[in-house]
Order: C-alpha cells, then sequence, then structure tokens
C-alpha cells in the first residue's frame, strides 16, 4: 500500500530516487510529504489503478520465461515500489494534474511500472556481459521490459476503449495474449486451461469486430454465399445480417448454425476445430448479436 516501507531499492548510497515537486531529483532517504489533496489522489489512484498494475505487470515478466509464482510476486514487489516512490517523492507526473482523462492516467502509471522492472533488470545484468539485441529471442523477450519500448507499445487510445468495453475475462485473455504471453501461462493466470485461454482471445477479438466496424472485414456480398447460408441471412434482421457478412467465414457459418446444429457436429461440418466454433458461439457473441438488433430497433 502507499507509504509502506519497500522491500527492495536504493542499493546505493546518495542515488536519485525521483522527481520531487518542479522535476527536483531527490536524494537517497528524502521524502517530500503529501499535502492533504495529493495524499486523497493517491488513495484514489491507489482503489482504481492497484491491481490492474499488478495484472499488467505480471503479464509483462511473463515474456520473460519466469515462473508464474516468481512473475507474480515480483509484480506485486515492482509496484509496490512504484507507488512507494510516488507517495515519497509526490510525483507530479503522476498526482498534479487531476483533469487527466483515464487513457493520459493510466499511460503514466504503466510507464513507471515499466520502468521498475527495467531497473530491476538493469541490477541483475550489471554484472553479466553485454545483452545481445540482434538475437530475436533475446529482443522479443526484453524489449518490452525496457522504457524505450523497443518492440512494444501501447495500444492507441481508440482502441484502448474498444478493448476497455470488453467482458472481462475476454478482455484480460486479450491484453495477455498481444503481450506475447504462452497460453500455459494464460490459462494460469484465467484459472481454465491453455485452449480455453487461446478461445477467450479469439472471443475478444470477434467481440470487438462485431462492436466496431472499422475492425471487421468488408461486408461479402450475399450472393457469393452458398445458398443454405443466404436463406438462413435473409430470415434474419438486417442489423445482424449486416455484422454477419463482416465476420469471416467460419464465424458466420458457425453462427448461422448454432442452433440447429450441435456445436460438436459444427466443428466437424466445417473442418475446423471445437475451440474455434466454441469462440464464435458462446454466450457473449450471441449478446453482442443481440444488442445489435435491439439498437436497431430502438
Amino acid at each position: 500500500m502507499p507509504g509502506t516501507v519497500a522491500k527492495r531499492r536504493n542499493r546505493s548510497s546518495g542515488t536519485a530516487t525521483g522527481n520531487g515537486p518542479g522535476g527536483r531529483r531527490l536524494e537517497s532517504g528524502e521524502i517530500i510529504p503529501l499535502t492533504a489533496e495529493l495524499s486523497d489522489r493517491l488513495a484514489v489512484l491507489f482503489e482504481t489503478y492497484g491491481n490492474r498494475l499488478v495484472r499488467y505487470a505480471y503479464s509483462r515478466l511473463c515474456s520473460t520465461r519466469m515462473g508464474n509464482g516468481a512473475a507474480w510476486a515480483l509484480a506485486e514487489d515492482v509496484v509496490q515500489s512504484m507507488w512507494v516512490r510516488v507517495a515519497r517523492c509526490g510525483a507530479s507526473d503522476v498526482l498534479g494534474h487531476p483533469e487527466w482523462s483515464e487513457a493520459e492516467t493510466r499511460k503514466v502509471l504503466f510507464a513507471r511500472v515499466k520502468r521498475e522492472i527495467a531497473e530491476h533488470f538493469a541490477l541483475l545484468r550489471s554484472s553479466e556481459t553485454a545483452v545481445d539485441w540482434t538475437e530475436p529471442a533475446t529482443c522479443n523477450a526484453l524489449c518490452p521490459l525496457l522504457p524505450s519500448q523497443c518492440a512494444w507499445a501501447d495500444l492507441p487510445d481508440y482502441l484502448a476503449r474498444m478493448v476497455a468495453a470488453l467482458p472481462e475475462r475476454e478482455r484480460e485473455a486479450l491484453l495477455l495474449k498481444l503481450d506475447g504471453t504462452p497460453h500455459k501461462v494464460m490459462g494460469e493466470r484465467l484459472g481454465c486451461s491453455e485452449s480455453t485461454a487461446d478461445r477467450l482471445a479469439k472471443t475478444a477479438i470477434l467481440l470487438l469486430q462485431i462492436d466496431n466496424p472499422e475492425l471487421s472485414h468488408p461486408p461479402v456480398a450475399m450472393e457469393s454465399l452458398p445458398e443454405w447460408e443466404q436463406r438462413a441471412l435473409t430470415a434474419m434482421s438486417p442489423a445482424r445480417r449486416e455484422v454477419l457478412l463482416r465476420l469471416d467465414d467460419v464465424a458466420r457459418s458457425a453462427l448461422l448454425l448454432n442452433g440447429e446444429v450441435p456445436a460438436r457436429d459444427i466443428a466437424k461440418r466445417l473442418g475446423v476445430s471445437r475451440e474455434r466454433v466454441g469462440a464464435a458461439v458462446c454466450a457473449p457473441v450471441l449478446r453482442a448479436l443481440n444488442a445489435e438488433d435491439m439498437e436497431q430497433a430502438a
């Protein structure tokens, strides 16, 4: 919690620990008392972003092939250290802008967490040989942890808003997948099997395409589809038909067959895996299609 003593940091004396008011660098052990207003804002930020930042740090640490338990413990440690720094130095970039949007605030906090992770690994690497950044495996593992974000970038604000609207489990699965998290680790983090974790991420992509036409394919011409699909689409509402024509062939066919054919038989008929069919005919997708119908009716 903000204000408690960090378990690690300040391993060399006299080093600066953060930016205080006016951008001044603080010496080791120096503390800038927070005003009541800044203390209240820190409490609100901690309540709002505390758990999200730990999950964010964890997802980044998983890309280093660190064990699940070790990654989670270190994620909690680096986020704790970040809050302590903010509390000690009254960081103006975090606390001095109450008018900032949620996206702007999140971007600054995520950047601070990434810096904490980078400093942790910098200490561990200080006595090692130089890193070969031309090696793809090394770059994929370590670049996301660097403040310069060599191989990783935050989602653009417009896409972050779309992702934020997803159901919680699908959103978390998609963010873990975007960070390159292995399916096994995704499953451990989400409390499900590897195949279910992958299905949740694919469902998230499908939900994004349903709710945001600009992310989906150009609509196909109905006359180019098999006759059974044309008949099924003709019987549907215009809103649902418009959405289905924008989806890929497997998702569209699975949704058209849903309710008429058992899920295991849909996969067999389409020649795809049951997980791929499950990503299309699950409850969140069906709710999204119903919501499109209701919006047009309104």
